[in-house]
């Protein structure tokens, strides 16, 4: 791999890096986490809740 090649390799990678962060912290501010794992609990437990909630409906 010659050095111009590495180079944009590494300006890609960055530029990768950079958008996850940028991702990270929309995540961060917008819902108070940015951990993926506390987002996919969050989301469960939030489809729990709406089940629950159109079962108490049918039920009413």
């Amino acid at each position: 791999m010659d050095a111009t090649t590495a180079t944009a390799l590494i300006e890609g990678f960055d530029e990768q890096l950079q958008d996850l962060y940028r991702e990270k912290e929309l995540l961060e501010t917008s819902l108070g986490i940015s951990d993926a794992e506390d987002i996919i609990a969050m989301v469960r437990s939030l489809e729990e809740q709406l089940s629950a909630l159109y079962a108490d409906i049918a039920t009413s």
